[in-house]
C-alpha cells in the first residue's frame, strides 16, 4: 500500500464502536457503521467527515447501507474494511470469553451448516459477511486489515473457513502485539493486526508475524513470529495411530 492510500480508497469500519481505530486520521471516503446508536453519539466528534450511521453488519440487509457506500460496491472501487470485530463467542462454545445468544444472528445461520463450530465467533461471522458481500458485488478491489487474536489462522475448528477466506485472500503482512495494549485487556494473550488482499492465498499455512511492543512511546520490532496451521500436513494425532498400525 502507498502512503496516501487514505485519500484514494473508500475506507469502511464496520464494528467502528466509538472511532477508536479511525479518529486520529484524515480520510477521503470513511464510512463509519456500529450497532449501538450511543455509540454513534458518543463519537460524533470524531471523523466528522465521515459518514458514520447504524447497522447491524451481521443481520441487517445491505439495501440500507448509505447510498455512496452502496455505489462503492457496485462498481468496484477499491475499498478497505479496517475492522476491530468483537471476540465473543456463544455460550455453548469453548473459551472464558462465552456469552449467550451472541452467536443467534443471520450470518451465523447462514454459515454454520458449511464453515463449522467457529461460526459461534463474532469476528468469523464478520469475516464471513465480508466473504458474502464481495462475492455478492463480485469485488476485486477488496482489501481486509484485521485487528484479531490469531485463532483464525491456526485453530483445527476454523479449517472449513480458512479454505474459503484463502480462496479470496491473500496474506500480505501482520504484526502481533499484547492485548494490554487495547483498553480494559490483558497483557497475558496477543492481538494480531494482518492485511489481506484480493486473490489467493499461496502459502496456507505459514503466517510471518512481527513481535512489536511500544517503549518510549515509539514502536519496537521484538523479532518475528510465525503462526501456523497444519491444514494440509499430517497431525500428530493420525501419525501416531498411523505408527501404531504399523507396529501391530
Amino acid at each position: 500500500f502507498s502512503a496516501d492510500w487514505k485519500e484514494r480508497f473508500v475506507v469502511w469500519d464496520n464494528c467502528c464502536g466509538t472511532k477508536n481505530l479511525t479518529k486520529d486520521y484524515n480520510f477521503a471516503e470513511l464510512y463509519c457503521s456500529t450497532l449501538e446508536k450511543a455509540e454513534l453519539e458518543m463519537s460524533a466528534k470524531y471523523n466528522t467527515n465521515s459518514v458514520a450511521f447504524q447497522f447491524d453488519f451481521l443481520n441487517d440487509s445491505l439495501d440500507n447501507l448509505p447510498k455512496g457506500l452502496l455505489y462503492a460496491l457496485e462498481q468496484n472501487k477499491p475499498i478497505v474494511f479496517l475492522i476491530n470485530p468483537p471476540y465473543a463467542t456463544s455460550a455453548s462454545g469453548n473459551g472464558k470469553d462465552g456469552k449467550n445468544g451472541v452467536s443467534a444472528t443471520m450470518v451465523y445461520n447462514q454459515m454454520l451448516s458449511y464453515i463449522g463450530s467457529c461460526s459461534q465467533n463474532l469476528y468469523a461471522q464478520f469475516l464471513y459477511r465480508i466473504l458474502m458481500i464481495k462475492e455478492q458485488y463480485n469485488l476485486t478491489n477488496l482489501f481486509v486489515g484485521l485487528f484479531s487474536p490469531t485463532l483464525y489462522l491456526a485453530g483445527s475448528s476454523w479449517k472449513k473457513f480458512r479454505t474459503k477466506w484463502f480462496e479470496n485472500f491473500s496474506f500480505t503482512d501482520g504484526c502481533t502485539f499484547k492485548a494490554s495494549h487495547f483498553a480494559d485487556c490483558a497483557d497475558n494473550w496477543g492481538i494480531a493486526f494482518s492485511f489481506w488482499t484480493n486473490g489467493i492465498c499461496e502459502d496456507k499455512e505459514n503466517f510471518i508475524h512481527t513481535l512489536i511492543d511500544v517503549e518510549d512511546n515509539h514502536i519496537v520490532e521484538l523479532g518475528k513470529k510465525t503462526i501456523y496451521n497444519i491444514d494440509y500436513s499430517q497431525s500428530a494425532k493420525t501419525w501416531l495411530k498411523d505408527t501404531n498400525k504399523l507396529q501391530l
